[in-house]
């Protein structure tokens, strides 16, 4: 039975949550102008420094948009947002995605994944393969959900890393936050598969540079995971 350190949100987060709330649940519209600092900071009972601060950080992920000597104004977030915009969005649905939003999701990850193991057999190293077993033997030897999907998205990094392109290792990164929550959801179901299934046939097929193999192996990983973790995702009825 797992505990975790409960910490109490700060001022600001309080802040950009209450903004956001406001955005994503359509009471404020796409386009419509915020309330001033000032009438923010009398109502709200919070500092300007507070709001200064939040409202740069909703900037950057593309909630509003701060026009000089104009003011504030919801923007266009499903057009111009970014990763940290979408864990945005899931947080305001109790950590969901809706069905749509999941299945894009789940179709790039396919396609970049295969791609990825595919690039990967042509160009790992030996340093490459030594890191891949290690990660598969401790994956093997652990019954720690959190620890396991961090070992999972650290052999997916390795994957990718395993390419040679320096940018797909960062497009891994990016999806870190991502790739754990949906590591422990599906690691969390009881009747989940083996987590090293198939893991050790993929680096068989790297270490042997056979790379259509590789991405034959991959597709197959992706696709159980992906049919996995949709179960478990919307067994309660989220939305759709």
């Amino acid at each position: 039975m797992e505990l975790r350190e409960i910490v109490a949100p700060t001022m600001k987060e309080l802040f950009i949550k209450e903004i956001e709330g406001k955005i994503l649940s359509g009471e404020w519209k796409i386009g419509e102008q915020l309330p001033t600092e000032r009438e923010m900071e009398r109502k709200m009972k919070v500092s300007r420094t507070i709001i200064n601060s939040g409202l740069s950080e909703l900037a950057q992920n593309c909630f509003v948009e701060i026009i000089p000597r104009k003011g504030v104004f919801v923007g266009d977030y499903m057009r111009n947002g970014h990763l940290n915009t979408l864990i945005s969005i899931m947080n305001f649905n109790g950590g969901m995605l809706d069905r749509k939003t999941f299945d894009s999701l789940m179709a790039y990850r396919l396609q970049n994944d295969c791609e990825c193991a595919h690039l990967a057999a042509l160009n790992r190293t030996d340093e490459d393969l030594k890191l891949l077993l290690s990660l598969y033997e401790k994956i093997n030897h652990t019954e720690d959900i959190a620890e396991i999907a961090q070992l999972k998205l650290d052999f997916q990094h390795a994957i990718y890393c395993a390419t040679g392109n320096i940018i797909y290792a960062l497009v891994c990164n990016s999806f870190k936050q991502l790739s754990l929550l949906f590591a422990e959801i599906i690691y969390r179901q009881p009747d989940s598969k083996k987590p090293t299934l198939n893991l050790l046939d993929l680096i068989t097929a790297i270490e042997k540079k056979d790379a259509q193999e590789a991405r034959n192996i991959m597709h197959k990983i992706i696709t159980m995971r992906i049919e996995e973790l949709g179960q478990s995702y919307f067994c309660h009825n989220f939305p759709s």
